[in-house]
């Protein structure tokens, strides 16, 4: 039992509670601390009121290293969502039945704001609100989901955008979170931040768009993207330049000019105006 002991324990702390909170009208605090420490006279019923209020499965805790079904279906969720595959988020939502996705929170909360995503993919917007706001409630108190309940409010503030009603609110939520996660994932955070730009432009909140935007721009350098967008659209440009569609290429050009003035890469567009056989480099 020392494994689940300890399973307990890292999620008890990972979740900023203490022995006492977590008892709380489940048992005795005495109780989780032997149950902490390998002592398993726990009632079942307790037990099980334990790992709710923990956001943990009971296979969870017993499976040891492999992944557990749970992990693997909410796996399956973002590499559908990742690539706005709607019917797959179909498929995967209607293969499990309904007590699968009761085993935890976490569960419940994939399975509504993936529902929310498919109903938005339809135009059913307010249908959509309401599954992801479901979905937010069953996790924003849980650590382990702040990433994901990030995308959940950004996914609201676009139905509200589609909607045209103001989205500011589940944006700034958004950003939020996203701090509270602790997560790597730059790309969530610049759409986050570009959201908020643009709705502060349309708010004629000029000064807050522009503040936006430049976080967002500051967190795309430092991840090397438009660097590799400076790169990437080079290589566009000088592959029509040989190609033979000069005058297309020029036009990208002056689209461009401000993107490769404002990271130094002016040098580039020169070598592209100049363009012979001999000049271009790769």
């Amino acid at each position: 039992m020392e494994d689940i002991s300890s399973k307990i324990r890292i999620r008890r702390k990972m979740m900023s509670l203490s022995q006492r909170r977590l008892s709380e009208g489940i048992t005795s605090q005495s109780a989780i601390s032997r149950l902490e420490n390998g002592q398993f006279t726990i009632r079942l019923d307790e037990f099980l009121a334990v790992m709710e209020r923990l956001n943990l499965s009971v296979h969870d805790v017993f499976c040891n290293g492999d992944k557990t079904p749970g992990l693997i279906v909410r796996e399956r969720l973002d590499e559908a969502r990742r690539n706005q595959d709607y019917i797959k988020m179909t498929e995967i939502l209607e293969s499990e039945r309904s007590m699968f996705w009761k085993q935890s929170p976490e569960l419940e909360g994939y399975r509504s704001w993936h529902l929310g995503l498919v109903k938005q993919s339809k135009g059913e917007y307010r249908m959509a609100l309401r599954l992801i706001s479901t979905a937010i409630e069953k996790n924003q108190r849980n650590e382990w989901m702040y990433e994901a309940v990030a995308e959940m409010h950004l996914a609201k503030g676009i139905i509200y955008s589609k909607m045209k009603l103001e989205a500011i609110d589940s944006y700034k939520e958004a950003e939020t979170y996203y701090g509270h996660s602790g997560k790597k994932s730059f790309k969530l955070i610049v759409k986050i931040l570009c959201n908020l730009s643009i709705s502060y432009c349309r708010l004629n909140n000029y000064e807050k768009a522009m503040k936006y935007s430049d976080k967002a721009l500051d967190i795309l350098q430092k991840n090397e993207s438009t660097y590799l967008l400076c790169e990437t659209l080079y290589n566009k440009m000088m592959a029509l330049m040989v190609l033979g569609y000069r005058d297309e290429a020029i036009r990208m050009i002056s689209q461009l000019e401000y993107l490769y003035s404002s990271h130094q890469k002016l040098d580039m567009l020169e070598n592209l105006k100049s363009y012979s056989g001999e000049n271009i480099s790769s």
